[in-house]
């Protein structure tokens, strides 16, 4: 074991006072009653491996990987006590010393080529109706037999594949006249090939407002589901492509319209690179520039020629957008400036939905438990529709409003902006 990661875990413990205010906010924790799934039982059980007391089992393996990553234990912790660095540094040890999964090994390995990941996503695009059918009374599919992993057992709803990249919709450059800024469009995967309706709505936001907007091709996924599941090597590997197709654009800002890719900017990049890698100054310095689109517009002078909008809506709080960035006034403040939006605020907003990246793959049944608590939420309010800042989250909610009977959409926030500014003829 490396000194600097005894050293993360050790100055961790020693400020842990095992109050318990975690078990509170762990919405694991609430769906399996379980201490050794909180975030006091895992500190101890690492304490425990530290002192020889136990040993790399596949149980101490999968209680740390059944953890959202919400930052909620963190957030709420009265110590300071840095419980998600702990697990991320725990997931990294526990991969080096006993391997990954298969199914995993093979989908990072996919991941890391972005030409080949690329073509895939097209081609599953094009042939996705052979093993999902579509839902006929909103977006979505359902699978057409059994299948028996994530949920997928002809009930769990997916979004459809986009039948083109957003990336590709877009030129590398959208020029303006006379722009006031310049900025760098952070994609992610998920507006990328899934909701590219979003980054095209966020692009013309930015149009409305006189910002080029510069989309780099060579961009990668951002890495967050691979080195959150412990492969810092392969995470590593995707920053550093990253950083070097953003590294040398002249540009003002940063921009992502995703929660994870943005905090995956402005903190994860420096915290999985190694103290040592000549990468590690241009992720600070990039780290320094990089923005949620919703704090963007925040420090603009915002075009505010909005159009009317007659509808009800409420706004779920991502994790990685909240905790993660401290970001949750910005975006209501855009919702409320738009004419005619009545905006109710839901019941929990800012509790995690259940999605946690690849855990409702892995543990289905507990991240619908979590999810059903939302569900009821939004299930309270009654709005027209739901906005988020996260695609991951949004397609989790989507299964969730879908298994509940609930017919309601879920939006990216940017959307709603867009769509007031058309119905001005803005954009």
């Amino acid at each position: 074991m490396s000194k600097h990661r005894q050293e993360i875990w050790e100055n961790e413990l020693a400020k842990c006072i095992k109050c318990g205010t975690c078990r509170s906010v762990c919405q694991v924790f609430q769906s399996v009653d379980d201490e050794s799934y909180v975030a006091r039982g895992k500190m101890r059980l690492v304490d425990a491996y530290l002192n020889n007391k136990i040993n790399l089992t596949d149980g101490l393996a999968q209680r740390m990987s059944m953890c959202l990553m919400c930052k909620a234990c963190t957030a709420s912790c009265p110590s300071g006590v840095k419980t998600d660095r702990v697990f991320l540094e725990m997931r990294n040890y526990l991969a080096e010393e006993k391997g990954l999964s298969k199914v995993k090994r093979m989908a990072f390995t996919w991941l890391k080529y972005r030409n080949i990941f690329d073509f895939s996503l097209r081609f599953g695009a094009f042939f996705q109706g052979l093993v999902f059918k579509g839902l006929p009374d909103r977006n979505g599919r359902i699978p057409r037999f059994p299948i028996p992993v994530a949920g997928f057992n002809q009930r769990r709803i997916i979004p459809t594949l986009a039948k083109r990249p957003l990336r590709s919709m877009l030129p590398e450059v959208v020029k303006i006249d006379k722009p006031k800024m310049r900025v760098a469009f952070f994609t992610g995967c998920m507006m990328n090939y899934v909701y590219p309706e979003s980054g095209l709505a966020l692009v013309d936001v930015l149009r409305a407002n006189d910002i080029e907007v510069v989309t780099p091709k060579k961009q990668q996924c951002c890495g967050t589901p691979i080195f959150t599941s412990g492969d810092f090597k392969t995470g590593r590997l995707l920053v550093k492509q990253n950083l070097t197709a953003f590294c040398d654009l002249d540009v003002d800002a940063i921009v992502a319209g995703c929660a994870s890719g943005g905090v995956a900017w402005k903190h994860e990049f420096q915290t999985i690179l190694e103290e040592d890698d000549e990468m590690l100054p241009v992720a600070k310095k990039l780290a320094e520039k990089s923005y949620d689109i919703s704090e963007f517009l925040s420090k603009i002078e915002l075009n505010n020629n909005f159009g009317r909008v007659e509808k009800t809506v409420t706004y779920h709080d991502p994790c990685h957008l909240n905790r993660g960035q401290g970001i949750s006034k910005e975006p209501r403040d855009l919702i409320k400036a738009i004419p005619g939006i009545k905006f109710i605020e839901m019941s929990h907003a800012d509790n995690c939905c259940g999605s946690g990246g690849s855990f409702n793959l892995s543990y289905y049944e507990v991240s619908r438990d979590i999810n059903n608590k939302k569900v009821k939420s939004i299930g309270e309010v009654k709005p027209d529709i739901v906005l988020t800042g996260c695609s991951a989250c949004r397609m989790h909610i989507e299964d969730g409003l879908f298994q509940s009977g609930l017919n309601i959409p879920v939006r990216h926030t940017i959307e709603l902006l867009a769509e007031s500014y058309r119905k001005q003829g803005v954009i």
